[in-house]
């Protein structure tokens, strides 16, 4: 998806989440990578399920980057039956 698709799939994942007035997703939506839809959406869970883990019940930048990084590195890994 391009730019604009992007930004709408994040604000569809994330409407009804709590997000700090830190969070700054136009930072995500910029990054170069190729985030397919599923992507976007695994990424916005997985924040979600970071601020559950520590007990808060608002998502910080933290808990995204930690997602995005957990997320992103799963594409580039490959499983040992392939090789």
């Amino acid at each position: 998806p391009d730019r604009r698709q992007k930004r709408l799939i994040f604000q569809v994942c994330t409407n009804k989440m709590n997000l700090s007035d830190e969070v700054d997703l136009e930072d995500f939506v910029s990054r170069s990578d190729k985030l397919s839809a599923a992507d976007i959406s695994a990424i916005c869970q997985e924040a979600g399920l970071q601020a559950v883990r520590h007990n808060r019940y608002v998502i910080t930048p933290k808990d995204f980057e930690e997602s995005y990084s957990k997320v992103m590195t799963k594409d580039t890994d490959t499983l040992p039956f392939y090789k």
